[in-house]
């Protein structure tokens, strides 16, 4: 306990150091000291987690467009394995959802690799983020955002709902369509894949924006059609995303083949159930977090090194089926690549008064990226309910960092929901450029699945 106590007070120190040298958002240190996307460009001390020298901007040898990525360290080794047999010596390392998953899972570990910082982004959008450091603020009590374009609007931040936000309004590209795969297996291991077709445009992301204020407070337009297995085909969804979710909350619509009708989704926020997630997800998981700031106070409690996805490309390869990837209780260990990686800690507490399942969440935010990597969910009894983890790859031919796939466990059931799974399907397409606006309204949804 002594020791736990005093490693966060030599975090909190340095955080205070770091924050007293950062009182204003300097757009002179992107770029220099700083990644063009804020993080810290120097390695660490040990040399396990190396400087960043640009990441990887171009596709390498042998990648063809519309084909499966080429894993650029497919030659990488594993140099060692966490599991429940030596957690206590990386602890340092490890979220308190990885020590759950050890604890209650025998066959849970994770395989490391060495670290490969190889987040790179266009132009467009290192130049929206120096627009950014200087120009983009909180309003609204931290709901919403004003003066920012294109991508995460604080490189420099100074508070909890300034990285919370990296993550919501960080560059995801700007038109994509993609096929996709979920699963929710049983605690015997028993699964069925649900096959979507997905299209999405985030206006945020719009190259030629000039303010998010142009926006209307609609962040992305997002369409699902589910095509497999058959009971399910043709349902689809329209969901419009909010930005300022206090003014109004996302919005959709659904189809259902049975009665041919396009009606309006029943409310999407909080800890209000997924449908089809087997009730695994709340709304506020989704995307691993999503919605308003509101309900928690939220503190910055600096950065960690921690083990998380990273560079997954084996995972979605196709070197593994989904039978080999599903397995009871998590996926298999052999298709996830784990590197060390600094990220920013946030943690929120449910105000007094707010209702909500989840009575504390820590989210730990790359610093490369600004994706939520890792999430701890906690109960009204204190333990840990429920864990995040995304899995984060380059699309080098954008390029940018993307959550590849993502995955929600639960304690109380043995339990996971993961989503966004690509082995099996084509590669996405994230130059979908014949995508149009009109084309996600409610009477688009019905002519495009109405065939």
């Amino acid at each position: 306990m002594k020791r736990n106590v005093a490693s966060r007070l030599v975090l909190t120190l340095t955080f205070s150091a770091m924050l007293a040298g950062a009182a204003t958002a300097d757009p002179a240190r992107l770029g220099a000291d700083l990644t063009p996307m804020g993080a810290e460009r120097a390695g660490n001390a040990a040399g396990t987690i190396p400087e960043w020298t640009g990441g990887i901007s171009t596709p390498p040898a042998g990648y063809v467009a519309g084909q499966k990525h080429v894993d650029p360290f497919a030659g990488d080794a594993a140099i060692y394995t966490v599991d429940a047999s030596n957690m206590d010596a990386h602890a340092a390392n490890l979220t308190e959802g990885q020590k759950a998953m050890m604890r209650t899972h025998a066959t849970y570990k994770l395989n490391v690799y060495p670290t490969r910082r190889a987040c790179a982004y266009p132009q467009t959008v290192y130049d929206a983020m120096k627009h950014n450091a200087a120009n983009a603020r909180l309003v609204a009590d931290g709901n919403g955002v004003e003066g920012a374009r294109i991508a995460s609007p604080f490189p420099v931040p100074t508070e909890a709902k300034q990285v919370i936000w990296n993550h919501i309004l960080g560059y995801r590209g700007y038109k994509s369509t993609m096929q996709v795969a979920a699963a929710a297996p049983t605690s015997g291991g028993a699964y069925t894949v649900v096959q979507s077709s997905d299209r999405r445009i985030n206006g945020y992301a719009d190259p030629a924006l000039g303010d998010i204020a142009d926006l209307n407070n609609v962040e992305s337009k997002w369409i699902r059609i589910n095509t497999a297995p058959a009971q399910q085909a043709g349902s689809a969804f329209l969901f419009h995303n909010t930005i300022n979710q206090k003014v109004q909350e996302r919005f959709g619509w659904l189809y259902s083949p049975q009665n041919r009708r396009v009606v309006a989704a029943s409310r999407s926020a909080y800890d209000s159930p997924i449908p089809g997630t087997d009730n695994l997800r709340f709304s506020d998981m989704q995307f691993m977090y999503n919605g308003a700031l509101d309900l928690y106070d939220w503190t910055l409690e600096g950065k960690r090194e921690i083990l998380t996805p990273y560079n997954t490309y084996k995972l979605s390869s196709g070197d593994f089926n989904y039978s080999e990837i599903l397995q009871s209780g998590h996926l298999n260990p052999e298709a996830v690549r784990y590197e060390l990686h600094r990220v920013w800690v946030v943690d929120g507490r449910l105000k007094a008064g707010a209702r909500h399942a989840f009575h504390r969440r820590t989210l730990y935010v790359d610093e490369d990226s600004w994706m939520i990597v890792q999430t701890d969910l906690y109960g009204a009894d204190g333990a840990v309910a429920r864990a995040q983890e995304a899995y984060v790859q380059n699309y080098y031919e954008v390029p940018f960092c993307a959550m590849d796939s993502e995955i929600a466990y639960d304690f109380a059931t043995g339990r996971y929901h993961v989503q966004q799974l690509k082995a099996q399907e084509p590669a996405p397409d994230y130059h979908a450029d014949a995508l149009k606006d009109d084309e996600f309204t409610p009477a688009a949804l019905r002519r495009l699945v109405v065939r």
